[in-house]
């Protein structure tokens, strides 16, 4: 399962070394998983300061973990959006729809 995830700071946080070291942390982190195939893509926000990738996880559950041991994952909003495959829609709803159009 494919999940858009975007995590930004609070403007208001202040580049502690902690805040700083988990950042960099976490990006470390994101790099071995895009490396292993488990991230299939993203990078550091330009403007607000955070980070946008997409995770390939087995569940829910699986998204959560790696959320949730994230080293920055308590300086940041997260949020996550699931993603369908381009392919897959196409199936799913697009063949149908342009189908019952036509018989119109």
């Amino acid at each position: 399962m494919l999940f858009l995830v975007q995590g930004i700071a609070d403007s208001s946080t202040e580049p502690t070394p902690e805040f700083l070291q988990a950042s960099r942390d976490t990006l470390e982190r994101l790099g071995e998983m895009q490396e292993s195939g488990k991230v299939k893509g993203g990078g550091v926000m330009i403007g607000p300061m955070g980070v946008c990738f997409i995770v390939d996880a087995e569940s829910n559950e699986d998204l959560h973990l790696v959320l949730t041991t994230m080293p920055s994952f308590r300086f940041a909003d997260w949020e996550v959006m699931p993603l369908i495959p381009f392919h897959r829609d196409i199936e799913m709803s697009l063949d149908e729809a342009l189908s019952r159009s036509r018989e119109t």
